[in-house]
């Protein structure tokens, strides 16, 4: 149980880390912190999976229900197949994963649920009927408001951004404001509301899980539809489950995951999956991944076992076409990076590092992604050359080089 209890904490700080990590990426455009102005690249018509604020001054792309009340509320168009399908790939590719993995206010949720409180709670009084608001709130003000309260131009309001999304104003309206005299003299009426629900879902954040994922979120409420029928699911093995509601204790959204495994309220945080003592719950991308893994890879036990065995594994002709490959385009991309930092370093340092898909840290990303590609092709033919020298490798070691 001990193991178990460990396993999970361990699981719970690295998807904090991760959260943390997404949040950087998609907020990386560090001089709107210091200008108080908003970034407006040309990535900023690319939506995020998660409820990101456009108006972050960090943001650098757009949020999905942000663009989705913009084209809604616009007198030119009703439908816009750009942002109703950006929504509906990151629905049927991660469902709420993204709530659970690659939502910021998510990550503040969570964070603030750690502090030490001596109430602490899964849900809230009504949770039964609360859990339907999300929909309310997406019919209403996502949808309804923005399509038919317009003005003489014939223009609707983001209503839910404008009078609701606590998201928007921590991430956007407070650091704006903080910064920029213009926005600070621009606090009206409307700022203040906004405030009082930040602070009101915040609070609440200490004692109940996920307050506003659970009740408020619009996005939320899309992304659970396509739980069931998005690529990353949950699977139980009956054979194993002795339903002993480990999971529905582990889990912060209150599921008996083996009950419901792919309930519109998951979240996908993994949580279920660490406690179970039985090992049951498992998912469709780690299932397809231990396929991948026993028919191509090398565990620690080949290694151990039988070093003559590892020149068979990998093994195939697309195996090897696959190798060679990453090993050419990591040849291509490092090539390419270095020829092009070259000329970029003086231009881009200088001007104070504007963010860009061409600037240095992309460059130097697009380096480390080539390198580990040569190393991952090199190391791989050597070990089939000579599979003794592979034994002195640790497994973790060939995960970093994408080799298990």
């Amino acid at each position: 149980m001990t193991a178990i209890t460990n396993n999970a904490k361990k699981h719970g700080r690295i998807r904090n880390w991760f959260q943390a990590a997404w949040f950087a990426l998609t907020n990386g455009y560090l001089r709107g912190y210091t200008s108080g102005k908003i970034y407006v690249g040309a990535t900023k018509s690319v939506c995020v999976p998660g409820l990101n604020c456009y108006s972050c001054p960090g943001a650098i792309g757009s949020c999905p229900i942000g663009s989705l009340q913009a084209v809604i509320g616009s007198r030119d168009y009703r439908l816009s197949l750009y942002v109703f399908g950006m929504i509906a790939g990151f629905g049927v590719l991660f469902g709420r994963l993204v709530c659970g993995w690659m939502c910021p206010f998510g990550l503040f949720q969570d964070l603030l649920y750690k502090i030490k409180f001596k109430v602490k709670k899964k849900n809230m009084p009504g949770h039964k009927y609360l859990r339907w608001l999300r929909y309310v709130l997406l019919a209403v003000f996502v949808v309804a408001l923005p399509a038919l309260a317009v003005n003489a131009a014939g223009m609707g309001k983001p209503t839910f951004c404008e009078f609701i999304c606590p998201s928007g104003m921590l991430m956007g309206g407070l650091p704006l404001t903080a910064v920029n005299p213009e926005f600070r003299a621009a606090i009206g009426l409307r700022f203040f509301w906004k405030l009082f629900i930040l602070i009101a879902v915040l609070v609440l954040s200490i004692i109940y899980y996920r307050p506003f994922c659970k009740y408020l979120c619009p996005l939320g409420a899309i992304y659970g539809l396509f739980n069931p029928v998005s690529t990353y699911r949950l699977v139980i093995d009956q054979d194993k489950c002795v339903k002993c509601h480990a999971c529905q204790k582990a889990c912060g959204m209150d599921i008996s995951t083996f009950e419901n495994p792919n309930s519109i309220d998951c979240i996908r945080c993994g949580d279920c999956m660490k406690a179970c003592p039985t090992q049951a719950i498992s998912s469709t991308w780690g299932n397809f991944s231990q396929k991948v893994r026993t028919k191509y890879c090398i565990d620690d036990v080949t290694v151990n076992a039988e070093p003559s065995a590892i020149a068979k594994v990998p093994q195939g002709a697309f195996t090897w076409m696959f190798i060679i490959a990453m090993f050419v385009c990591g040849l291509l991309i490092s090539g390419t990076t270095l020829m092009y930092m070259t000329s970029l370093f003086n231009v881009t340092l200088v001007a104070g590092a504007e963010f860009s898909m061409n600037g240095v840290p992309f460059m130097c990303l697009r380096l480390a992604c080539g390198l580990i590609l040569i190393a991952t092709g090199i190391f791989t033919i050597v070990s089939r050359k000579d599979p003794q020298r592979l034994s002195g490798s640790t497994e973790k070691t060939r995960r970093c080089l994408l080799i298990y």
